[in-house]
């Protein structure tokens, strides 16, 4: 499998600390899922940027920046209509390798061809 550590991934986590804060919480609790309300609790911020930032919200938040159309967060729903949200179980080493970067202080650079 090709790694995802691409460019847009790096870009759009370096821009919002609020996009690390919820993939690193995810990543915390996996293999589990939490809902919206619960994410925001966690790491403390109003519900309308965590979902935002998950899913897509207007110009601040596009909805191929979000987490979900990284492929870095997948949805679920349930039988009462709750969406969880949960690292994507196929990346999940990647993004522990993020995590550490992210905490290595590391700069990225990305080869622009």
């Amino acid at each position: 499998m090709e790694p995802i550590i691409d460019g847009n991934i790096l870009r759009s986590l370096n821009r919002s600390e609020l996009r690390r804060k919820v993939l690193f919480y995810l990543l915390s609790i996996y293999p589990y899922r939490s809902y919206l309300s619960e994410i925001s609790r966690a790491v403390k911020s109003d519900p309308s940027n965590v979902k935002g930032c998950l899913e897509g919200l207007g110009v601040r938040y596009t909805g191929e920046e979000s987490l979900i159309g990284l492929g870095l967060v997948i949805v679920e729903q349930s039988k009462n209509g709750f969406k969880y949200f949960k690292i994507n179980p196929e990346i999940v080493d990647e993004v522990r390798n993020m995590k550490v970067m992210f905490n290595d202080k590391k700069v990225f650079t990305v080869e622009i061809g």
